[in-house]
């Protein structure tokens, strides 16, 4: 059977794919979230399901931090890599670099005190714009941070600082989407294009490049599921 793999970003979880999930399962695909557990989930780490056909589909669904919280096992198996609004390199190597620096340390020091609901829901608030955060969202983290694993946010928002030289992060002939919001807040368009430039040169085949318009760091509409649904089905 065809199997997908997901993997949420940084102080989100697998709900972000809810919707889609739904979508796929119910046409007898195969899927798996990769879970952090920063919130009241348990941490989990799906591996690809063996079988005997080539023409079966492996594909992985990463948004932003998640090439960083997968397994590079998942990552060089799969046959199709859909990026969203993602990066190898968070912190750009241009005229933003200290302003990034900077907010990523103040919102480290946040971590550690009271100020951590503050500090995610200004990162919620950035993340979705320019739309409002939807009411999906807004119910379950009301009641997250009262189980918020602080010790997993910590080791995670410490890879936003990797800037050792990048790997081959998929196979070569692995077909790859990359979903590029325009209207993101939190990720630098350098760091952004960065990426694309990356995945242009590891891969045998281009990656296909799309460009959304009216999204933030969370495609916060229903496009996308069409979107993904008619690459992977092209």
């Amino acid at each position: 059977m065809n199997q997908i793999i997901t993997q949420h970003g940084w102080a989100f979880d697998s709900s972000l794919w809810k919707e889609l999930k739904n979508i796929y399962i119910k046409n007898n695909w195969i899927w798996q979230d990769n879970e952090r557990g920063y919130f009241n989930k348990t941490f989990a780490s799906p591996k690809w399901i063996n079988n005997n056909s080539y023409k079966r589909k492996k594909i992985i669904i990463i948004h932003s931090l998640g090439i960083h919280l997968i397994d590079k096992n998942i990552l060089i198996n799969a046959s199709h890599a859909i990026f969203i609004n993602s990066f190898y390199q968070f912190i750009p190597n241009n005229k933003d670099r200290k302003l990034i620096i900077r907010s990523l340390e103040r919102m480290k020091k946040k971590l550690n005190n009271q100020e951590i609901k503050l500090m995610l829901n200004e990162f919620y608030k950035n993340s979705f714009f320019p739309n409002e955060i939807n009411l999906n969202h807004k119910k379950r983290i009301s009641s997250k941070f009262d189980n918020a694993n602080i010790s997993h946010l910590k080791s995670d928002f410490n890879k936003l600082s990797i800037e050792n030289k990048p790997p081959l992060l998929v196979s070569k002939d692995c077909n790859v989407l990359i979903i590029k919001s325009i209207s993101d807040r939190i990720l630098n368009d350098y760091s952004s294009k960065n990426f694309i430039e990356l995945m242009n040169k590891t891969q045998t085949k281009k990656p296909s490049i799309l460009e959304i318009d009216n999204q933030g760091h969370i495609i916060n509409n229903y496009k996308i599921f069409n979107l993904i649904d008619s690459w992977i089905n092209n």
